[in-house]
């Protein structure tokens, strides 16, 4: 049987008072005598009684409560994000909502609408890979609501951003393996259209024109970040004419699979072809041979853009910020290069 929740008038009932007075009561109102607080207090906390925080958050135009948008809570970079995001927070006494988009825009409007429903004080969000449409939150803009953006993110308006340090990671995994002896270098990119996407791609592109290596095009696959991707690259790489002695990739668990494939052809890592990743998830390290790969902080971009949001509802502005914050990484190095 359903245990039925203790309300303001169950209280009043009890002790004979008005539902009006225990309300101010619990909410502190000057205009109670401490005497009776204390009892109400006393009496409510004999009955179990819970608030109700939505009806709070309505008499105060705020709930404490932020909405999180990732879309994939199982991929360790987005829940090291949603750490960061936590902890920074708590600190302040605000809770989060998280809702997975599930890398669909139908689902992440539906999440936005969901959360404004529960009236969240403010929307931290990671766009999915195929989101083109930000009319949705454009609005939410225009309406005063508080938005961060991170990791994919919304170039179309002026609010605070944090990204990783793409350019930079693809550039020195690239390098890297030009100093390795690498001289037809292949990249598994992400969508064209992601912003991350096209400063991962200039950064390996630079990375050869400063050691005066052709670009070549056939050696750039783009791809969704599917398993069924990386099987179609690598079949083409590996029939090429000049196969590629280097696969530099945008994520991880891209570079994990094509080293799985490598390995079932006899192909060896990394003296006839070496790979990087990118990110430093925790398997990185684990499978054989170790990936190197250029380590992302995801749990620091959490933070950041929780600071940032949190700056935003105390003050209406980040005390210092650019539009786009990076979040810088480092090289690790294992035996896969």
């Amino acid at each position: 049987m359903q245990k039925h929740q203790v309300t303001i008038i169950d209280i009043a009932r009890k002790m004979g008072i008005s539902k009006s007075t225990v309300s101010r009561a619990l909410t502190n109102n000057a205009n109670i005598k401490p005497e009776t607080r204390e009892a109400v207090i006393r009496v409510a906390n004999e009955m179990d009684y819970q608030p109700n925080m939505l009806a709070l958050g309505l008499i105060k135009n705020e709930t404490r409560m932020l909405g999180v948008i990732i879309p994939d809570i199982e991929k360790p970079f987005f829940a090291s994000i949603v750490s960061g995001i936590q902890h920074a927070a708590a600190r302040m006494n605000y809770r989060i909502i998280i809702a997975q988009s599930d890398e669909s825009p139908e689902i992440e409007k539906e999440n936005i609408k969901a959360l404004m429903l529960s009236r969240v004080d403010g929307f931290l969000i990671c766009h999915t890979r195929d989101t083109r449409d930000f009319e949705q939150i454009k609005q939410l803009h225009s309406k005063g609501v508080p938005l961060v953006s991170f990791a994919r993110i919304c170039q179309e308006l002026p609010i605070p951003k944090v990204v990783e340090d793409d350019f930079n990671g693809l550039f020195t995994t690239t390098q890297h393996l030009i100093e390795r002896g690498k001289k037809r270098i292949a990249l598994f990119a992400g969508p064209k259209h992601l912003l991350a996407s096209r400063l991962r791609l200039n950064g390996y592109k630079t990375a050869l024109q400063q050691h005066n290596i052709p670009f070549n095009p056939k050696l750039v696959k783009h791809s969704k970040f599917l398993t069924e991707n990386v099987e179609e690259a690598m079949e083409y790489w590996l029939n090429l004419p000049e196969p590629p002695d280097g696969i530099c990739t945008v994520y991880d668990g891209g570079a994990i699979k094509i080293i799985e494939i490598l390995k079932r052809k006899g192909i060896k890592i990394p003296e006839q072809i070496a790979v990087t990743g990118f990110g430093n998830d925790s398997w990185a390290s684990i499978i054989d041979p170790g990936l190197t790969t250029y380590e992302q902080k995801p749990f620091e971009i959490g933070q950041i853009a929780g600071k940032f949001m949190l700056e935003l509802l105390t003050k209406g502005k980040p005390s210092m910020y650019s539009q786009l914050t990076i979040s810088k990484g480092s090289l690790i190095v294992r035996q896969s290069s």
